[in-house]
């Protein structure tokens, strides 16, 4: 009986400790993000490399110069990856194309997020089965999320001890495109918002009733961007006003009086409806800056009720870009004042410093170009059948009146 006591002792005291040990693990490891021993966090935002499985050359040349010119803690893939049009149901192709940007983060040993744009499920292939791609990658930190769509998720950095987070990082769906009526883009909904409140409430509530200051990541920008900038004649045009997009279509908006660096380069492209998502990140009190792409050619920071509103051009060279401007941007946060940040756009002209694609590529992309390519191609081939044509005519003619 002794005996059988001593056995079921030992047997719960190695119970009890096989239950300890994932607590014990668990406090003892380094967290996946963490501010540098200088106190910095730098991310790099990758904005609409919207490419192919026979990537552009151009677009993986200036990938690759901008992790090595950032020397990033995290890249973030800000949607619009791969175009998927072009590249149809093809896993396999898919995932070629996934390849050719993720390879380079993957030999550089960095970690790197991801949300979606209303192009990369667009050829078929779902986000459910890229969002698994992604996370096969080593320092893939990307979730799926279990509210609408595929990648609402957020990552702590915690201080350079790594005990502590001091900063939050949010990621969201911003969704394809809306339900017939109702604008052409999706927009982030009720679920996913209520998530957001939720989550922030419960880190709120751990850290002592204060918000941990945050930022924001999705591609499509929130609507009420219009609502930063001013209303303007549309004589301004000449001044750099853009016509309003969508729903504000045929009204003016200038961002003079409001833009804190950067350019407007094209209207922005928001949803028709505006489901409360900024009316939410005003609420949470803890997003400092939300960063957006979708625009291919805007890359201005403008401030609007204690938000940044941040746009980013694109890196890829397959659809329309920014020229020379090409570029990804570098966000550094530090440790001793988290709500501040510092920003600049990597550009392709400081980076890469040759000249553009061959043809109107740089601007329109090469899928544009392409396009053109082969309409000019085919102009060719019935104005020479047209010439060949007449010629024959002309000389049948002739011999019939001999």
């Amino acid at each position: 009986m002794k005996a059988c006591r001593k056995i079921a002792a030992l047997a719960l005291c190695a119970v009890l400790l096989v239950s300890l040990m994932p607590i014990v693990f668990a406090a003892d490891a380094a967290p996946a993000l963490q501010f540098d021993e200088n106190g910095e966090f730098k991310i790099l935002i990758v904005a609409d490399t919207q490419d192919i499985d026979k990537p552009q050359k151009e677009t993986i040349a200036l990938l690759e110069a901008e992790l090595d010119a950032a020397q990033p803690d995290l890249v973030v893939f800000l949607g619009d990856q791969i175009h998927g049009p072009s590249i149809g149901k093809s896993v396999e192709r898919t995932q070629k194309a996934l390849d050719a940007f993720l390879q380079p983060v993957a030999e550089r040993g960095l970690q790197f997020a991801v949300v979606f744009g209303n192009h990369d499920d667009e050829g078929g292939v779902s986000k459910e089965t890229q969002m698994e791609y992604y996370q096969s990658y080593p320092g893939c930190l990307a979730a799926a999320g279990d509210v609408t769509g595929v990648g609402n998720y957020n990552l702590l950095v915690y201080d350079s001890d790594g005990k502590a987070p001091v900063v939050n990082l949010w990621f969201f769906d911003s969704g394809s495109y809306a339900p017939e009526g109702q604008g052409k883009y999706d927009w982030v909904r009720q679920d996913q918002i209520d998530w957001y409140l939720e989550t922030e409430a419960a880190l709120a509530a751990r850290n002592g009733g204060t918000p941990i200051p945050a930022y924001a990541f999705q591609h499509i920008i929130v609507p009420d961007i219009y609502d930063a900038m001013d209303i303007v004649p549309s004589s301004e045009k000449k001044n750099g006003a853009v016509e309003g997009y969508g729903c504000r279509k045929g009204t003016y908006y200038s961002a003079a009086s409001v833009i804190e660096a950067g350019t407007l380069g094209e209207a922005p492209c928001p949803p028709d409806v505006n489901g409360g998502e900024f009316a939410a990140w005003k609420q949470g009190g803890d997003i400092v800056a939300g960063f957006f792409g979708h625009d291919h050619v805007n890359d201005f920071i403008i401030p609007y009720e204690g938000i940044d509103l941040v746009n980013t051009n694109s890196t890829g060279f397959y659809i329309y870009g920014a020229g020379e401007n090409h570029g990804a941007r570098l966000v550094t946060l530090r440790e001793s004042d988290p709500t501040a940040y510092e920003t600049r756009m990597l550009y392709y002209k400081d980076l890469i410093g040759t000249k553009l694609p061959f043809g109107f590529a740089g601007t329109w992309g090469a899928y544009v170009q392409s396009i053109v390519l082969l309409a000019v191609c085919a102009l060719v081939l019935v104005l020479t059948g047209a010439v060949c044509l007449t010629v024959h005519l002309v000389k049948k003619r002739r011999r019939a009146r001999r």
